[in-house]
Formats: C-alpha cells, structure tokens, sequence
C-alpha cells in the first residue's frame, strides 16, 4: 500500500477542501508535514486512520468543522469527509468517508444515521476508468487489517511500548496479528476440538462395520500423508541437487581450458527446454486436430447419403417441380390453376391428391437441402483434417529428430568434460552426473510415490463409498463422518505449518530487529545482542551478556520498538507506508540523527508529522536527500483553522 493523496473537507480544523500530495519517489520516499504543537498534526495524522478504519473519534461535534458549523444557517447541512488515493499490488484505489450533519437552531448539529460514518471503495481500472468495490470493508482489512494497522500508522509518543519489560503480550500479540499467526492457532485448536467432538458422537451412533472402515480408511489417509511427505522431502532433494549443479556450472566457466565446453553445453540446454516446451505445445495441438477425426471415420457413410441425394435430385424430387403448399392451396379452392373450377372426386381433383401424397412439405425439403450441404462441408472437412494432421506429425518428427541431436551434443561434451586431462574437471563432471542421476532417482521415486498415491486414492474413494453405502439409512452417522475427517484434515494441516512457521518469522524478526536496532542505537558497542525468545521477551543483551532492556532509556526503547515495527515489516511483507505522528519528540539528538540516517531505508514510503524542533540541524540534513513533498501547517489564530502550505524543494 503506497499512499498518493488525502483531501479533507471540513475535518476539525481543515475548514473547506484541503489536498495533500504525498510522495511516492522510491528515491524520494519521505513526506514531511510540520509546524507548530496544535497546528493540526495529529488531526491529519487521524483523519487518515478514520478514512481507512472509521475509528478514533467517537462524537460527531469532534470530527465537523467548527468553522463550517459557526457559518451554516439552522437546517443547512454540513459535509465533512477525507479522501483518499492509494496504490496497492499495482492497483490504484480511491476511498473516502463522510458525514452529513444538519445544524439545529441551539447550534448543535445531528446527524441522519443513513449518513454517518458512510465508507466508499473504488478501483480505478488501467482505462481509466473506476469501479465500486461492493465490499469495502473487508477489501480494506484485506490491504492491510485494521488490527495490525497501529504497527504502521503509530503515534511516536506511545512506539515504547513493545520495549517494556512488561510487554512481552504485546509482543506476541504485535507478531501474531501481522504475521496472522493467530489465526492459525485459533483455527487449528477450534478445528481439532470440533473434530474430537464429532468422533465421539460417531463412535456413540456407529456400528462396528461402520467403524472398521472408518479405521481403514484413516491408516489409508496417514499413508498417503507418508508418500505426500516424502514426495515433498524428494522435491526438496531436487532443489538442492540443482543448486549444487548450478555451482558445478560457475566452476567450470571459471576454468580457462573448458569454459568454452561448459557455455555451449549451458547454449545446447537452453535450445532443448525450448525445443521441448514446442514439442509439448505441438502435441497438445495434435491432441485438439484429432478431435475432429470422426469427420474421415463418418466419410463412407456421408458419401452414400449424399449419392442418394443426388439420385433424387436427378429424378426431380428434391427439389419437387410443385410445393406441397400450392397443391393444398389448389384443393381448398376447388380451382385450377388455369382458373376452372372442378367437382370433388373429379379426375383433376384425384390427380392433386396424388400430387399431395408424392411431395415434400416445405419446412422439410428445406431441411434435406440444408443437410445435403452441411454434409458437402463436412467432406471438405475430412480433407483439411488430414492435411492439418499430416503437417503436424511432419512437424513433430523435425523436432523428435533435432531433440535427438542436441542430446548427442550434449552426451559428447560430457564425455569429453569427463575425460579431461585435468583432474579436477573430471571430478566436477562427475559430481555433476551423480548430482544429475540423484534427480531422476528422485523423479523416479515421485513417479512411484504418484502412483502409490493414486491407488491410495482410490482406495480411499471406494472406502468412502463402502462407508456410505453402510450408512445409507444413518444420514447422521454419514454426515458426522464427512465432518470429522474435514475437521481432523485441515486441523492437521495447520498443525503441521503452524510451529515451524512461528519459530521460523520469530527468528527472523530477531535478526531484523537487531539488525536495525544496531544501525539506529549510539550506543552499539554496549549492546551486543537482541533476542526475541520463544516466550516473546524481547530483550536486549549488553557487553557482559546480561540483560539491560529494565536498563534502557525513553529514547533507547524508542528505538527499539521502532526496530522492532520495522522488522515486523520487512518479515510480514505487508506492503504498508510507516506513518508516525511525533516520532522525535522524546529522543536525544544524537538518537534522533542516528534514527533519520536510516529510517527512509526501513519503509518504502514514509510520512512524517513533526514540529519544528523535532526536525532540525544535522536531523533535518539527513533525511533532505529523500525528502520529496513537504507541507507546513499554518494555524490562523483568527479563524482558528489551518493551511496546509507547501514547501517547495
């Protein structure tokens, strides 16, 4: 998420419509917004927060402009709203919320509940032109939660709190929100209590052929999970093959006499995954070509049909010399076409019934005709099958027989790498083909596992039908089994993931955490070490290896937690800007230079608000270089409302 713009209309002090452009230069990637305490800092920094989330403010009288409601007449309406523009995942969206209040005649303002607090999400499209997410809400949480939006969005008088030694809750609760680590705990704990629950109530109902195929099918299940794990375990076996391979490769350009050898091996390779992927993209054309092979197996047949409709088109049949609906349009009228009229039985009257009997009805001689021609269409078809799959299979034979000489090349060069007079070529080479062999040992072993698995899976396919059929009568039995293996599966699945995955995000928030804390702290050679443990202290380890988080200073925790946000950052992967209200007010300058020295580097967007004794001297040289917008907030002390100025560069 990269914010572009926010217009705010007639939000506390913003009287009107105010806009502010925020920078989205990767070079320059800070936005300054400064001026003096009460100049409207914090109410920007929350109008951005209330835009997204609608939280923050709880009374209307708060959020409306005094201004704006001091110059509204009794009954006149009040418009208070903040748009804003954004970017996120190479989508740009427009969002805005407002309210709409009427002023009453003591001066108070009310608002219509079909008006409050109204949210409105769009997606502007690559034409131009914008869409209205139907789901706004859960879009926004989506881009990024509104529970873990205070890591990002944060008030830089309260950031010390994950740097208390009584805040390893919070901690765990910052990681487990933006790493959505407690998702999977609760889902996981909840799915395994439903499962249990579900098996008791089966057990309790079920007979015993009922639970002997239950029993079957879950030693089934837990091989199958066995060849699925060990066909991960192979795949993984690939990789590291492949990476060992790759620096066989490196090697063997760096050697002056084969180099030549190894880069048209690496050209040959090259060609053959392309000659390859074409063979494959031409057998799946030959694939759709003999779909149409029923037109050359149907050919005899339509070439009889369409010899006995020529018969009877040279009898005169088809087309008939008369339409069936002249002749029964002749016997109504008792008159010929001549215009004489005849008798009921008469021999003109018995020829035209003779004539009725030996034609076509219209709608059908029309049909034999269309037929007649779809059939000649599908003779010119057959033709252009054969010749269609004639060059294809033509096509396919070249690529078989050019695969086949790139092989050979490749086969000679490794036999010439091989027996190479220098020993360490020749033993790359081989290391190289017993690299190359343990792949397709592995390949074959998955190709095995494969198969075992889908004979797994059948079996388990016929066992839950056996299941069903000996619980035909018991829809209860029958659905309760249905749930108690969803609920037991998935809750194993996460189960599996869950432990390596936290362990894993925790260690890597350590080592970001230290490592940023190390770049921002003065004191670097003192502290030597931060831990973040399983129990979620997060602690920092002095020269004598001691713990001295109850130690630190204001300023050192701040630094700390804002390590300890950022790496939370840079391991979540959130694409969130880092907005911080105040982030200097309470540190020493050395902290504060040392902090603006790196922090355009942990964010890829950054919004500062700050006074102007938080930004100066070697503080503001710093962060000058990536600095793209700046803004001053001028208070007008007649008005009571504020400006936002922009500072140009």
């Amino acid at each position: 998420m990269r914010l572009e713009r926010i217009v705010l209309e007639n939000f506390r002090q913003y009287y009107g419509r105010k806009r502010l452009v925020f920078s989205i230069d990767p070079q320059r990637n800070v936005t300054v917004i400064h001026g003096v305490n009460g100049a409207g800092k914090t109410s920007l920094f929350l109008a951005v927060n209330w835009c997204l989330y609608g939280e923050g403010v709880s009374k209307v009288g708060k959020l409306m402009s005094k201004e704006a409601i001091n110059r509204a007449q009794p009954g006149e309406s009040i418009r208070t709203s903040v748009e804003l523009a954004f970017t996120h995942n190479g989508e740009r969206f427009l969002v805005s919320r407002h309210l709409i209040g009427i002023k009453q005649s003591d001066g108070s303002v009310t608002v219509d509940n079909r008006d409050r607090d109204d949210f409105t999400m769009m997606r502007v499209q690559r034409d131009g032109q914008a869409k209205r997410v139907n789901n706004p809400v859960g879009t926004m949480n989506a881009i990024l939660p509104g529970n873990v939006r205070t890591y990002f969005l944060f008030d830089g008088e309260k950031i010390d709190n994950f740097a208390k030694p009584e805040a390893s809750d919070e901690v765990r609760y910052a990681i487990y929100n933006v790493l959505k680590l407690e998702v999977l705990e609760r889902g996981q704990k909840h799915l395994e209590s439903i499962a249990a629950e579900y098996r008791r109530e089966l057990k309790r109902v079920s007979r015993g052929e009922l639970r002997d195929l239950v029993e079957r099918e879950e030693k089934a299940r837990e091989k199958k999970e066995q060849a699925l794990a060990r066909k991960e375990e192979l795949e993984r076996e690939i990789e590291s093959a492949r990476r060992k391979i790759a620096d066989i490769n490196q090697r063997l350009r760096e050697i002056q006499e084969v180099r030549a050898l190894q880069q048209q091996r690496e050209r040959i390779e090259h060609e053959l995954e392309q000659r390859e992927a074409e063979l494959r993209e031409l057998i799946e054309e030959i694939r759709g070509i003999t779909t149409g092979s029923f037109v050359t197996i149907a050919q005899p047949a339509v070439n009889q049909v369409l010899e006995i409709l020529e018969e009877k088109r040279a009898r005169g049949e088809i087309p008939s010399s008369i339409r069936q609906q002249f002749i029964q349009d002749l016997i109504e009228q008792m008159r010929c076409i001549c215009g004489r009229p005849f008798e009921l039985h008469s021999p003109e009257h018995n020829r035209l019934l003779a004539l009725m009997d030996s034609s076509l009805p219209g709608s059908l001689e029309d049909e034999v005709l269309d037929t007649s021609a779809t059939l000649r269409s599908l003779a010119d078809q057959g033709q252009k099958f054969k010749d269609d799959l004639g060059k294809a299979m033509r096509r396919r034979a070249n690529l078989v027989d050019i695969i086949q000489a790139l092989d050979e090349e490749l086969d000679d060069i490794r036999r010439q790498l091989k027996g190479s007079p220098q020993e360490e070529v020749s033993k790359l080479e081989k290391q190289r083909q017993d690299f190359q062999d343990d792949i397709d040992s592995c390949r074959l072993e998955q190709g095995n596992l494969e198969t075992r698995i889908d004979v797994l899976n059948t079996q388990i396919a016929d066992l839950e039908k056996e299941i069903e059929k000996a619980k035909k009568a018991e829809s209860k039995e029958r659905l309760l089994t249905r749930k108690a293996s969803l609920a037991q599966h998935a809750a194993d699945a996460i189960a599996e993931m869950y432990q390596v995955f936290a362990d894993e995000m925790r260690q890597r928030i350590e080592t970001e955490t230290k490592k940023i804390f190390k770049q921002l702290i003065w004191k670097d050679s003192h502290f030597q070490d931060i831990r973040l443990g399983s129990d979620y202290n997060l602690e920092v380890i002095d020269r004598y290896g001691l713990p001295a988080r109850p130690e630190l200073s204001a300023g050192e925790r701040q630094v700390l937690s804002l390590s300890f946000i950022t790496a939370m950052s840079r391991v979540s992967g959130e694409e969130a800007p880092l907005v911080m209200d105040t982030p200097f007010g309470r540190l020493s300058s050395y902290h504060r230079n040392s902090i603006t020295k790196h922090l355009p580097d942990l964010a890829a967007q950054l919004v500062l608000f700050v006074t102007d004794e938080e930004l100066r001297d070697e503080a503001r040289h710093n962060l000058e270089p990536r600095i793209g917008a700046e803004y001053r907030l001028e208070f007008n002390h007649q008005t009571s409302c504020t400006e936002i100025v922009e500072v140009t560069q």
